[in-house]
């Protein structure tokens, strides 16, 4: 049976250099079209579609979401252009969609052929995205339905209420204001409020530096400022110089080869590079060897061949833009490429999973002798859950990945994990993505939990029963009633123990800054009255500050896409913002930036708490709908526009008229900074009544935002 190991990475490209450099062609260029959509195939049958971003006699460059690639033309059989680029597209996106069988990539699908005039073809994959969901709220939207005080209506009703004056929030349909006129909505412009930024006239659509930031600075601080950004311009500058050489590297003929001790490094990218990869690679093994010390079974050095850049690897491996390397086990050697984009996935995450695998390879003589949650278990701890220590050269190894942590315990809170009584045996066909959380819990827990001396020899009699012979369910169950006394007692420990975890820290805070290397940010916050709250850290937050005694906050978050290949535009509509209008009410979104990057923004309100119905009116609803036909919609559209002759409440007026003080509602307003797998947001949160007073500190952490340019292997 072949195994191949792939690790699927989170790569993060916004702000730097693109993965392939071209250099300047004195030579004629003879397609003049800037972001002309091509399909460019090559001569071994692959193809890169993307839009061009220069063609010449010798190359072709195009830009695509994984970065720019650049081919030469000897390697091209053709290009592909006009309209048969969007059918070959569309049919590919089709076939992705079909693969990945789930209604947000039919509504993908369905965006990206309505903004290319492919009316019939969106209408269909709306309708295949409602198939498979019925109450898929974004393709119902995109297909005319809207919801009625909770209920959806068809298209023909809401068209008719749209021509009534009524208004879409999102599927919601709202009634029309008071004195509002009856009869067809004419579009009005619209007047942007006195807390909006101010559009910058020299980039359309965007926002230029508010001026309640530039209000808190005096002349010598925006001069200073200024230098500020200067220094970081100038230092990005330097950044993307060093890592341009480190991606042109050499052709792959003359890359380096190094023989260390355990492994055989060949790389095309520096020497400098190659001899870096060299010591972490043996770093690796030095830690692996202090926990598992069974000798070698196999003499052959493992090669781990890392690429000069993400398009050579691609290239070369005929892997897609989502991964990252992968492991050959009949050949022991593991293939990666040279990059340092991402929030958390870089080249060392990689090396540390696969080269665990490729560490097991070497001393376990028949690696199907294991289940899955010990193989993954210990590469997911060795890969996501270590760092490099730079100074004294080693792995730094017990580290906790957020992304498993929240997802174990959330499945754990809800009774969805899989219990360790079946876990220590489930077969491969079974073992699927959401599983490797599990395994590293369990990892974690036996090596760092608080019987760790037993959880090591559990791991290694484990490991010495796999010698010789397939180890399943009852190995596991026998060393759990060894160990900590039945499986049963183990699952208890466990748990508790995991749900007592907390992740490691995203940063540190260093007076009004908070920095997080890590994560490649830093912050400001606005002033003194905003206190940085580290221990109430939830779900997605990197980081969190708060005006004590009050509900106002301001966190940076990250938030992640279901699919690498996703468009930002695609992930936005299908996916964040129903979420936003699904949990939040009136929400508006608009161009900006952070810290000096394209970013979307939103603003949103709180909705307000249903209020209960006494038992008349629901016997009172009840009696309406039998006395009315199901199918009257006349009836129908006169009943909800009699009930809605009053005004709304004004959002800012929440306690206004309230017998009991009501609760305190919050705008929000998020800047969203997109990746290819994650996006960053900065979300601020201030109760109604304070949210124009305090825009201001927004603005200011907001502007202070840096994404922080290091080599991170």
């Amino acid at each position: 049976m072949r195994w191949t190991f792939l690790l699927l990475l989170s790569f993060f490209v916004v702000g730097f250099p693109a993965l392939a450099f071209s250099p300047s062609w004195s030579s004629a260029t003879y397609c003049l079209v800037a972001g002309e959509r091509v399909i460019v195939v090559l001569k071994d049958g692959s193809e890169v579609i993307g839009e061009v971003v220069e063609e010449n006699a010798q190359r072709i460059s195009v830009s695509s979401v994984f970065g720019v690639t650049s081919i030469e033309m000897d390697r091209v059989e053709s290009i592909i252009r006009g309209e048969e680029v969007d059918r070959r597209e569309f049919d590919q996106r089709q076939k992705r969609a079909l693969r990945r069988g789930s209604a947000a990539g039919w509504y993908s699908l369905g965006v990206w052929a309505q903004e290319r005039g492919l009316a019939d073809k969106a209408r269909s994959s709306f309708e295949s995205a409602l198939d498979i969901d019925p109450e898929h709220e974004p393709s119902k939207i995109a297909l005319g339905w809207g919801k009625v005080e909770g209920e959806w209506k068809n298209p023909e009703e809401i068209a008719a209420l749209l021509d009534k004056g009524w208004r879409r929030d999102g599927a919601n349909l709202l009634p029309p204001r008071a004195g509002t006129p009856v009869g067809p909505k004419k579009p009005e412009p619209k007047k942007p409020e006195a807390t909006s930024p101010k559009p910058d006239s020299t980039r359309p659509g965007r926002i230029s530096t508010p001026e309640s930031v530039l209000g808190k600075l005096s002349p010598k601080e925006q001069k200073r400022r200024e230098t500020e950004l200067e220094r970081r311009r100038q230092e990005r500058l330097k950044f993307e110089q060093g890592k341009r050489r480190e991606y042109e590297g050499v052709p792959w003929p003359r890359r380096s080869i190094i023989k260390s001790r355990n492994w055989q490094i060949e790389c095309n990218s520096t020497p400098e590079v190659a001899r870096t990869y060299q010591w972490i690679m043996e770093a690796l093994s030095s830690t692996l060897g202090k926990i598992f010390k069974a000798p070698d079974v196999r003499r052959q050095k493992p090669v781990v061949k890392i690429y000069r850049n993400h398009d050579e690897f691609m290239l070369k491996t005929g892997m897609g833009g989502g991964v990252g390397g992968f492991y050959q086990p009949d050949s022991q050697n593991v293939v990666a490429y040279h990059g340092t984009f991402g929030l958390t996935g870089t080249t060392y995450t990689v090396l540390a999973h696969e080269g665990t695998h490729a560490f097991q390879g070497k001393k376990l003589a028949r690696m199907t002798n294991y289940p899955n949650w010990f193989i993954e278990g210990m590469a997911v701890y060795f890969g996501d859950g270590s760092k490099l220590d730079y100074k004294k050269k080693r792995v730094v190894t017990g580290l906790i990945p957020r992304d498993r942590l929240f997802h174990i315990q959330e499945k754990i809170a809800e009774g969805r994990h899989t219990q360790l009584s079946k876990l220590g045996g489930l077969p491969r066909n079974r073992f699927s993505g959401t599983h490797y959380a599990d395994s590293w819990a369990v990892m974690h827990y036996l090596i760092n939990g608080p019987e760790s001396k037993k959880g090591q020899r559990f791991l290694v009699d484990y490991w010495k029963l796999g010698e010789k012979r397939r180890v399943g369910q009852r190995q596991f169950n026998n060393l759990a009633e060894r160990y900590f006394g039945d499986v049963d007692q183990m699952e208890a420990d466990w748990q508790k123990y995991v749900l007592s975890l907390k992740p490691d820290p995203a940063g540190e805070i260093d007076g009004d800054h908070f920095v997080s290397m890590d994560f490649m940010f830093s912050i400001s916050r606005p002033d003194e009255k905003w206190e940085y709250v580290l221990d109430e850290i939830q779900d997605r937050d990197l980081v969190l500050m708060r005006i004590p005694e009050t509900r106002n906050e301001i966190r940076v978050r990250i938030l992640t896409k279901s699919e690498d290949s996703q468009r930002p535009q695609d992930w936005i509509d299908s996916e964040l913002l129903p979420a936003l209008r699904k949990k939040y009410r009136d929400v508006r979104s608009f161009s900006g930036d952070l810290g000096g990057l394209d970013a979307y923004v939103f603003e949103f309100y709180d909705r307000p708490p249903e209020p209960e119905k006494k038992e008349e009116e629901q016997d009172g609803s009840a009696d309406g709908e039998q006395g009315a036909g199901a199918g009257d919609t006349k009836s129908f559209l006169q009943k909800l526009t009699m009930a809605a002759q009053q005004e709304p409440p004004d959002p800012d007026d929440g306690e206004k008229g309230t017998a009991e003080e009501a609760p305190k509602l919050l705008k929000h307003r998020s800047y969203v900074l997109v990746g290819v797998s994650n996006a960053y947001e900065l979300r601020g949160s201030f109760e109604q009544t304070q949210f124009n007073e305090l825009l201001g500190d927004l603005e200011w952490v907001a502007f202070s935002f840096e994404k922080i340019q290091k080599n991170r292997w």
